[in-house]
């Protein structure tokens, strides 16, 4: 780590990491806060073995990645930390120093992005998007600020800090029981990454549950990922992929081979001393091996429903919607589990439609789905969305209503202004196939049952009211797509299908989806 801090800093240097563009904002501020925090964790163990040039070289690298804020959005805590480290480390090291105006300007930024309650943060100050960057930054760079400069800023410990207990008190509810967290929004190679805030908050005695319980969710989450493929022997590092046979559409344009080893940041746990509970804990039961539960978000309009008897976890948003082809099926399904990861087009004009209501046309395959939410609100036993797409140069109107008992959940959606002739799509959950794996599809009156011979896993789908046609699909559109699960490199999806005739459309359907499936299915009334 020595040489790295010389090498990587040095401007001369053949190794110098380059500063940032002076006027715009640039990926190396991300990078650059766990650069700081890094230097902060070794300080007393490799800064007294550097020069006082070698240190001014660090100082000057850092700066420059906090000289153009970004206030709009998670960017703003980079910079935070980044001062942060420095306001720290000026100290004991005259090399060292921060801005503290700048970074108290931050965390107004930050502070201006809480939603009402549930210690949750939107990701943008005028559109309610709510994902894993509040475990990934709001959370866990909080953790970091408060860490190096929190007992100096009493207000925003207190304030900030109100809100991560509220956070952390549902946290363990978004685990299922095979380890995994429910597969939602962007950024997901950062696999372990929602681990993060978790250690740290224990490491900082400020997690709300026992050690045995983060210590199952731990081992769980590291288990489920190593177990998907996480690491590529062949090439010696850490997958670009989920898994080996998911996806590739699951990465974004901002990552490269580096970036799932954000996720590495979990790890802090391995600076828990021998001695700590962590480490000889029982493991306690995650909340869905507990009990079933349907846990409420109020300010955030989202809700997490459990199932005990198979540890399925769900996780539905009553106002998430993106429009940008890249991240669309990232955030516009109805539903997001533990156990039937969804699946990914980055096509303009085509949607995949498992656990989706999309409309196409079937003269050219374009395909428009959830878009643009009016207003999304919680009922008792579930959510209602109203929600537009585009389609033929004219908006559709939908409103959604999904109601959940158990893992099953009745969709009803009320449609405006879709053309006739006009195809209506709606998918169940997908079902995940390995490479050679084959599925029972069964009828059943108006269900059909598609059950993988190896997993065990099954999705049903009733047609309840309006559609025509009801048969598996294994892939979307003309051209193909069967490889579009994130994390399975094959899938089965339960495909109800309807042409519009034109006036207003009433659809209901029922879809049912578990990793352990009852010997006597469910039948087909909610």
């Amino acid at each position: 780590m020595r040489q790295v801090f010389i090498s990587a800093f040095d401007p001369n240097g053949q190794d110098y990491w380059d500063a940032p563009p002076r006027n715009s904002s640039h990926q190396k501020q991300v990078e650059a806060s766990i650069v700081a925090w890094a230097v902060w964790l070794v300080r007393d163990r490799v800064l007294p073995r550097l020069t006082s040039t070698q240190r001014a070289n660090i100082q000057a690298w850092l700066a420059s990645c906090a000289q153009v804020p970004v206030r709009r959005n998670n960017w703003a805590w980079f910079t935070a930390v980044n001062q942060a480290a420095r306001i720290a480390l000026s100290q004991q090291w005259d090399e060292f120093s921060g801005d503290a105006a700048s970074m108290l300007e931050d965390l107004k930024a930050i502070d201006a992005m809480a939603a009402p309650g549930d210690g949750w943060y939107t990701d943008s100050p005028d559109r309610p998007t709510y994902d894993y960057y509040n475990f990934w930054v709001f959370a866990s760079h909080f953790l970091y600020w408060n860490r190096l400069v929190g007992e100096r800023y009493p207000d925003w410990q207190a304030r900030f800090g109100g809100r991560l207990r509220a956070f952390l008190a549902k946290t363990p509810y978004f685990f299922g029981g095979n380890g995994s967290h429910v597969l939602f929004g962007r950024s997901l190679i950062y696999r372990w990454a929602p681990l993060t805030p978790l250690t740290l908050a224990y490491e900082q005695k400020l997690w709300p549950h026992s050690p045995g319980l983060l210590r199952r969710i731990v081992r769980g989450n590291i288990e489920y990922f190593w177990r998907l493929g996480a690491f590529d022997t062949e090439r010696g590092k850490l997958r670009e992929t989920l898994s080996a046979g998911g996806s590739p559409a699951i990465h974004e344009s901002y990552i490269d081979n580096g970036h799932p080893y954000w996720g590495m940041q979990a790890f802090s746990f391995l600076a828990l001393p021998d001695s700590d509970p962590f480490w000889r804990a029982r493991e306690d039961p995650l909340p869905v091996e507990r009990a079933d539960f349907l846990e409420r978000f109020e300010g955030t309009h989202m809700l997490l429903c459990g199932t005990r008897s198979s540890g399925h976890v769900r996780w539905l948003q009553a106002q998430s919607a993106n429009s940008n082809p890249d991240y669309a099926d990232k955030y516009n399904k109805f539903l997001y589990s533990s156990h039937f990861p969804f699946n990914i087009l980055k096509v303009k004009d085509r949607c995949a439609w498992d656990a989706a209501l999309v409309f196409r046309d079937p003269a050219t395959g374009v395909c428009s789905g959830r878009r643009d939410v009016v207003r999304g609100r919680l009922t008792a036993d579930g959510v209602e969305t109203e929600w537009k797409a585009q389609l033929g140069g004219r908006t559709v109107e939908v409103r959604t209503r999904i109601r959940l008992a158990g893992e099953l959940d009745e969709r009803t959606h009320q449609i405006r202004g879709l053309a006739p002739g006009l195809e209506i799509l709606e998918g169940s959950p997908a079902l995940g196939l390995e490479a050679g794996e084959s599925y029972r599809s069964e009828r059943d009156g108006e269900a059909l049952w598609l059950t993988a011979a190896r997993s065990g896993h099954c999705v049903a789908t009733w047609n309840l009211t309006g559609y025509e046609n009801l048969a598996p699909a294994e892939s979307f559109g003309e051209t193909g797509w069967s490889d579009a699960n994130v994390t399975y490199p094959r899938m089965a999806v339960n495909t109800l299908r309807t042409v519009a005739r034109g006036g207003e459309i009433v659809l209901r359907s029922l879809h049912y989806a578990s990793p352990r499936p009852p010997a006597r299915p469910p039948g087909g009334r909610f």
